[in-house]
């Protein structure tokens, strides 16, 4: 139950600027190297399509270090070639004039890198944001044509799935806790008074507005799977209120009803998964049913090492990363994922999660899910709707109830209700 429920948690932090676009680059290494240049709500937003690719059609692109990058269009984003030694990649943009309040030319810059250690040094970007890890903190710096740029607004991750919206001091910086996520991006807007003609419109002004985009260093030995799916998966395993990496094992005593009978018994959750024990006197149909709700741990989340998109991408809202090893489908959407597709022998389980409930640290936990059983031939063999509570210790959610029906046939369907009692983590 409880790898499952990891995986389903996540809220966009940049939900407060939805239908604002940015420009973001990302620096993918590992099995399948790449730039992608994304005009998108986010860095975890793919959801770009051809009239959006468009308006990134005179992207200018470079390596500080290596030189000019070709992009080219695909239906999803631009797609550029990494040197093998490259760390660091920036585009630029001209979007064009706004009319709010009064015209202004709006221009996009962005800097991608591959491990927090290139962040530190400029990359030649008229507006530009450069972080230094200290210690537990990150040290950030705006940047206008090389020049620290006091009280810049500036949006940064936070705990969680949250930001912040800040603004730079008289030396152009701020300092924030170390991002938790394993990809994170940092936004600016830097104005300029500037005037000029673009396109027979004259303007007296220039915003721009330019990003960070942090992806994780490979991991020593190589990596398997597509780095930036591997990332986009961890991070919806790290937003979340349901696991601490040091309390990943508990056990606690079940007590309640399947349907007009009562029943008991214990549950574990370790590094295999989720194990649901009856007494020997529970009722037959309970001992066939209420093992599903420890199927649905099987998601797995060391999984996301080998994770990877479908061979073609198309612009969606969320993203399809697929398992090959395992055979999984996950479906996300604002950093939650949504929904896994499991395949068994007999045919396969599909979880779709219909409620979250926010943590008080901006995680967040899936407290309705549906499951669905299907056959070979693709039947739907059982529904099970479940309900969990939750109890909090040491800022760890453990379930505390399951509630719901299963069914498996024409009838009302099995109604079960229980009580975790005697919680224990270790």
């Amino acid at each position: 139950m409880l790898r499952l429920i990891v995986t389903f948690a996540a809220l966009s932090i940049f939900a407060s600027v939805a239908n604002a676009h940015f420009l973001f680059i990302h620096v993918v290494k590992g099995e399948k190297p790449r730039i992608e240049a994304h005009f998108a709500e986010s860095c975890w937003d793919f959801s770009a399509d051809q009239r959006m690719v468009t308006l990134m059609s005179d992207l200018k692109g470079w390596d500080p270090r290596h030189g000019t990058i070709t992009f080219t269009p695909r239906p999803h984003a631009m797609i550029g070639e990494i040197s093998p030694q490259g760390t660091t990649a920036c585009g630029s943009f001209t979007y064009g004039i706004m009319r709010r309040g009064g015209e202004f030319l709006l221009e996009y810059h962005a800097k991608g890198v591959c491990g927090i250690e290139a962040a530190s040094t400029p990359a030649g970007l008229d507006a530009e944001i450069i972080a230094e890890l200290t210690g537990t903190e990150l040290a950030i710096t705006v940047l206008f044509k090389g020049e620290p740029v006091p009280g810049a607004e500036i949006v940064v991750p936070m705990e969680g799935s949250g930001i912040a919206t800040l603004a730079t001091d008289d030396r152009g910086r701020i300092t924030i806790p170390r991002p938790d996520t394993p990809l994170f991006s940092i936004r600016a807007m830097v104005p300029e008074r500037r005037d000029g003609v673009h396109e027979d419109v004259e303007y007296g002004e220039v915003r721009h507005y330019t990003t960070l985009t942090v992806h994780p260093e490979p991991q020593p030995g190589g990596l398997r799977g597509d780095a930036m799916a591997n990332a986009i998966l961890a991070d919806a395993l790290t937003c979340n209120g349901t696991i601490a990496p040091d309390m990943s094992e508990w056990s606690g005593r079940l007590q309640g009803r399947f349907g007009d009978e009562e029943i008991r018994g214990n549950v574990t959750q370790n590094a295999s998964g989720t194990t649901i024990a009856l007494a020997s006197n529970a009722p037959s149909g309970a001992r066939s049913r209420l093992p599903v709700l420890a199927g649905i741990g099987d998601a797995g989340s060391g999984e996301a090492m080998n994770a990877h998109f479908p061979r073609e991408r198309f612009p969606r809202v969320g993203s399809t990363i697929e398992i090959p090893d395992s055979g999984k489908v996950f479906i996300l959407r604002d950093r939650r994922i949504e929904s896994v597709v499991t395949p068994h022998e007999n045919g396969s389980r599909r979880v779709d999660v219909v409620e979250w409930m926010t943590t008080d640290d901006l995680r967040f936990v899936p407290v309705k899910m549906v499951l669905t059983d299907f056959n070979q031939d693709g039947a739907i063999t059982a529904v099970v709707v479940l309900e969990t509570g939750f109890t909090v210790q040491n800022g760890f959610h453990l379930p505390s109830s399951f509630t719901g029906t299963i069914i498996d046939g024409p009838s009302e369907g099995n109604a079960f209700s229980l009580k975790v009692n005697d919680l224990r983590v270790k």
